[in-house]
């Protein structure tokens, strides 16, 4: 058996190699900041020149890892790069996103389910629960089905 290690795998962090890597991730990670803050700051509203949802997905699986990570200082690291980078009007925006996709819901599931995709395996992509998504599914049905 092998100690080398796959590309994919990281040091552990209590080992000066993970100490590195977390470093150099950190130092590459508040250079990406600083660079979209300044793109910012002369008007770019794309700082980081990401297709408009990737951006949604990047803050959620860097919360994600940031809440799984062993690290005990990893969220609030994460929560402080966030307070940092997002501004009131960020905050709306993300909140009225969000409150239009809920709304939005029942249309969404019914045309997953219409692909064929069964409500557990919606509720798994989405995070709600299958029963929830059965009743987004139902109401948007009868939305459908009213004149």
């Amino acid at each position: 058996m092998s100690n080398e290690q796959t590309p994919s795998e990281q040091p552990p962090p209590d080992t000066a190699s993970g100490r590195l890597v977390a470093d150099m991730l950190g130092l590459f990670n508040r250079y990406e900041r600083e660079r979209a803050s300044h793109r910012a700051a002369q008007g770019d509203t794309n700082p980081y020149d990401l297709a408009p949802y990737e951006q949604v997905h990047g803050l959620t699986n860097e919360y994600d890892a940031a809440r799984a990570s062993d690290d005990p200082g990893a969220l609030d690291q994460f929560l402080d790069n966030l307070a940092e980078d997002f501004h009131l009007d960020d905050v709306r925006a993300v909140r009225m996103a969000a409150a239009a996709v809920q709304a939005a819901m029942g249309r969404i599931a019914l045309a997953a389910r219409v692909k064929g995709m069964s409500p557990d395996q919606i509720a798994a992509e989405t995070g709600y629960t299958a029963s929830r998504i059965t009743q987004f599914i139902r109401e948007e049905k009868q939305r459908l089905a009213t004149p």
